[in-house]
């Protein structure tokens, strides 16, 4: 990957490539935890990439004001995951301070609400199971397998698709204000 003389958002879209291709080079060799922490991790780069074109409704959001002290860059996916919920870039209903898992809400009930966010948590969670402490704690027992991996998949393509729509949307109002002038 080059790095030299680009901007955070060419890195970091890079980055989410990086991610996705690699986590593609995992599922193929059937190593599903590899894939699926990639995959939260190229969900944390585009979220992150996002924050960063956005900073005036980041500086404005209840999340931001929260958590300023620590620089953007400092942000976990779960923050990342609250801010795109909030200025709902992803939809959800999820509270901002609840994880899917403290949430008590079904995985049918958030679906049958396109809750997106409650899926993308859930993804961050699986991610975390690069961790051996949160692995024991939350998943002892439970093996990453192709469907974890395709549950993975899906959710971080909706996301993505909910992030371009966002930014084609942005475009498209620029486009139009600068031909109103």
């Amino acid at each position: 990957m080059r790095t030299s003389k680009i901007s955070s958002f060419d890195f970091l879209l890079q980055l989410l490539d990086t991610y996705k291709d690699e986590s593609e080079k995992c599922r193929r060799q059937g190593a599903y935890l590899g894939a699926c922490v990639l995959l939260g991790s190229a969900l944390e780069a585009g979220l992150l990439a996002m924050a960063r074109s956005y900073p005036s409704e980041v500086r404005r959001s209840k999340t931001y004001l929260q958590r300023k002290s620590r620089g953007l860059n400092k942000w976990g996916l779960f923050d990342l995951l609250k801010l795109a919920t909030e200025l709902g870039w992803i939809p959800s209903r999820l509270s901002l301070d609840k994880t899917a898992r403290s949430s008590r809400v079904s995985p049918h009930l958030a679906r049958s609400r396109g809750d997106l966010g409650y899926f993308a948590d859930i993804v961050r969670e699986i991610r975390d199971m690069v961790h051996p402490g949160r692995y024991l704690r939350y998943w002892k027992g439970e093996r990453v397998s192709r469907r974890y991996h395709k549950f993975c998949y899906t959710v971080t393509d909706q996301v993505f698709t909910s992030l371009y729509e966002k930014l084609e949307s942005s475009i498209m109002r620029a486009s139009v204000h600068s031909s109103a002038k």
